[in-house]
């Protein structure tokens, strides 16, 4: 009687166990889908020429992850934001529909610091690729001919998570990031200002870009914020030959130094 009450005791205390660990959150990178929604506030300037372009943006995002079982892990990420933009500059322009996506592989690897108080540090790096269309050809209040311009940058993203327990079944999630631009694009409908004037390519090697988020993760939901900035140099000039009333004339082309700022909050789906 004794050795089977002994025999139910230790059952019961081995179930227990199990219990505890598969409801205890794991704060290891884990094999995965994370859907996402975000709220922003976005501004771009280009302080020079003092224009300011503003939006409010509503963006989805997916996270794609495969955790090897060795602490190595690779994502792939895509986010997709879009909002109405408000122009000013050259007098003002309303209404204008703005996007932009963002494409990323990224490959990590997990150090476990449990001996500490039980968290783990991250690192990450990989390749990234953001495109933004800005379709502004118009008129603004002034009288100024506006024109689509589109934006592309490559670059190299190298940032670290820290994953932390809050208790057995919530944990927090900071992620640290910078952007080292590899190259950016921008191309300028100018055609669309003046029919006499060329569409413009120019290129920008110089610049960074700045992540920083925090998700508070409960059950398979997590919501936080996050906020994003861009700071990119003066880009190399284009000149080319343009002929107005039969008068030749060189027009020098540049996109001036720039930044852009994204703040705001996401709500997130895991499975």
């Amino acid at each position: 009687m004794k050795a089977t009450q002994f025999c139910l005791a230790g059952l019961l205390l081995i179930v227990s166990n199990v219990y505890a660990q598969d409801s205890s959150v794991m704060i290891a990178t884990q094999t995965g889908n994370t859907l996402g929604l975000t709220l922003s506030g976005y501004e771009y300037k280009e302080p020079s020429l003092n224009v300011v372009i503003s939006a409010p943006l509503i963006g989805v995002d997916y996270t794609g992850t495969y955790a090897f079982g060795n602490d190595w892990f690779v994502k792939a990420d895509a986010r997709y934001a879009y909002g109405s933009a408000k122009y000013s500059g050259s007098g003002t322009q309303s209404n204008i529909p703005y996007s932009y996506y963002d494409l990323r592989g990224l490959v990590g690897y997990d150090f476990n610091f449990a001996e500490l108080g039980g968290f783990v540090l991250a690192p990450f790096t990989g390749i990234g690729y953001r495109y933004l269309f800005d379709n502004q050809g118009g008129q603004t209040t002034s009288g100024a001919n506006s024109y689509n311009r589109s934006s592309a940058y490559v670059y190299l993203p190298i940032g670290v998570t820290h994953r932390m327990k809050v208790n057995d079944t919530h944990r927090l999630e900071t992620v640290v990031e910078y952007d080292y631009l590899i190259q950016g694009t921008q191309v300028s409908q100018l055609s669309q200002a003046a029919s006499y004037l060329p569409n413009v390519t120019n290129q920008q090697l110089s610049g960074y870009g700045l992540r920083l988020s925090s998700m508070y993760q409960f059950d398979a939901w997590s919501v936080g914020p996050y906020v994003s900035y861009w700071n990119i140099q003066n880009s190399n000039t284009v000149t080319q030959t343009i002929t107005v009333n039969r008068v030749s004339y060189r027009l020098t082309a540049y996109e001036p130094a720039n930044n852009t700022i994204e703040a705001g909050i996401k709500v997130a789906y895991s499975f």
